[in-house]
C-alpha cells in the first residue's frame, strides 16, 4: 500500500531532503509521558495526512509530498493520536522513511522564494542542470 504523506520545512532542508534523504530531529510537542508525568521528546520526521501550516504553528517556505510504500498499521507506533483535530500526525524514524518513501517539493511560498525552481530528484528536472 502506498501512503502520501507531507512534511513542511525550509526550501533549503526540503532540497537536501529530496537529494539525500531525511534526517531525524528531535522534537518536543508539550507531550507528558502518562506514567511519569515528564516532557516526551519524540525522535524522528514529523509527518501529516494533509498540508500543515501557519495556522497550525508550523513555518517553513515549502511543502514536501512525500509518498510512503507503507500502510497505517506500520505507521501506528509512530502517529501521536490527538495532537491535531483535523489531521494526523506521525514522528517516523528517518531511516524508515528513507528506506520506503520518495519525497517532491509540491509547494514553495511565492513571497519568500522568487527564486526556486521546484525539484523533485529527476535528473530531467534539476534546476542546476
Amino acid at each position: 500500500m502506498t501512503l502520501v504523506l507531507y512534511h513542511r520545512t525550509t526550501i533549503g532542508e526540503a532540497g537536501t531532503f529530496v537529494q539525500r534523504g531525511f534526517v531525524d530531529q528531535e522534537w518536543d510537542f508539550g507531550l507528558q509521558d502518562a506514567a511519569t508525568g515528564k516532557n516526551r521528546v519524540v525522535t524522528g520526521v514529523w509527518m501529516s495526512d494533509r498540508p500543515l501550516g501557519k495556522a497550525e504553528g508550523l513555518e517553513g517556505d515549502a511543502l514536501l509530498e512525500v509518498t510512503v510504500e507503507a500502510d497505517q498499521e506500520e505507521l501506528a507506533d509512530y502517529e501521536l493520536e490527538g495532537m491535531l483535530w483535523d489531521a494526523r500526525l506521525w514522528v517516523v524514524p528517518a531511516a524508515f522513511l528513507n528506506k520506503r518513501a520518495r519525497s517532491r517539493i509540491l509547494k514553495v511560498d511565492p513571497d519568500t522564494s522568487w527564486f526556486h525552481k521546484a525539484w523533485n530528484g529527476d535528473s530531467d528536472s534539476d534546476p542546476e542542470r
